[in-house]
């Protein structure tokens, strides 16, 4: 697959609406921004589907302290035959008061075309460290 630059935009635009939402504790927003299959997975658990996905996220957001923020670090997209796939660095961040980090890790988010435009299939968190 070879994706062009408008593509690449958009998937790029992908990941950063899924930080904003995450930061918003959005969890309508982000689960609307996976395929209606799509999930996580990494140290906190699996969820799949977006009713599972909206309960799963929003009890990772409740155990995180007021003010966080969700960023994407050196986001690189993987070109395959199937299906993208975007390669960054996750970071959250307390902001209020004294900024500091409270997790990051490795990030692979498997990238799928669908009738409403590009969504999450699967986002998968690698070597999380708080």
């Amino acid at each position: 697959m070879s994706l062009s630059a408008e593509d690449s935009l958009a998937i790029l635009r992908l990941i950063a609406d899924a930080d904003d939402c995450a930061s918003a504790r959005d969890v309508q927003g982000y689960v609307e921004l996976f395929t209606e299959d799509g999930g996580i997975r990494g140290a906190a658990g699996t969820a799949t589907g977006q009713a599972e996905l909206a309960v799963a996220v929003a009890a990772l957001w409740f155990e995180e302290p007021i003010g966080t923020l969700h960023l994407t670090l050196n986001p690189t997209i993987e070109e395959t035959d199937d299906e993208p796939a975007v390669h960054s660095v996750s970071l959250i961040m307390v902001a209020n008061g004294i900024p500091r980090l409270i997790a990051a890790a490795r990030v692979r988010t498997a990238i799928r075309w669908t009738p409403v435009g590009w969504r999450i299939a699967l986002r998968e968190t690698f070597g999380n460290a708080g």
